[in-house]
């Protein structure tokens, strides 16, 4: 083989990798920063419990840690398959059986997250999420707690 043809293919595999991990090291981690950012996409209201903290509903917590793992889980896919793809040789195969296989594999692994993905989060946000409202970002609204009523109140009907 031709040294060009190796450094190319070896620099696109490691293009595409390497896009892949990027990927995989800026969705990974912190999933509950990464849920808060998925329940208010750009905006929104977050309801209280009373107090000063925002309840996030385990409902919709499951369904945003779910969106969370499937990206995670794609990425990896694609890291490892490109990496695999070296070791990889199509050789004399019938082009519509390795065809049938590729999309079976491929409904497998994908049947595969998402019936782990449901599992998890099930398993892991079961409850409402309770959280301070000082440590949600900025740009998502708050209604007005117990406290602030009763602040608000004392402060209108204040005796000078």
């Amino acid at each position: 083989m031709n040294i060009i043809k190796i450094i190319m293919y070896v620099f696109s595999l490691a293009l595409q990798i390497s896009g892949a991990v990027l990927l995989i090291i800026r969705y990974w981690g912190n999933t509950k920063g990464r849920v808060i950012n998925e329940y208010f996409p750009g905006a929104g209201i977050a309801n209280n419990d009373g107090n000063d903290n925002a309840v996030l509903e385990a409902n919709r917590v499951r369904d945003c840690v779910i969106e969370i793992y499937a990206n995670r889980t794609a990425f990896i896919y694609i890291a490892v398959g490109y990496a695999l793809s070296v070791f990889g040789e199509k050789g004399i195969g019938n082009n519509i059986v390795i065809l049938l296989l590729v999309i079976i594999t491929s409904a497998a692994l994908i049947f595969l997250e998402h019936i782990v993905a449901h599992k998890l989060a099930s398993y892991l946000y079961k409850e409402n999420i309770i959280i301070p409202y000082d440590t949600l970002p900025k740009y998502i609204d708050r209604t007005l707690s117990t406290k602030d009523i009763e602040k608000m109140l004392n402060d209108t009907f204040k005796q000078e």
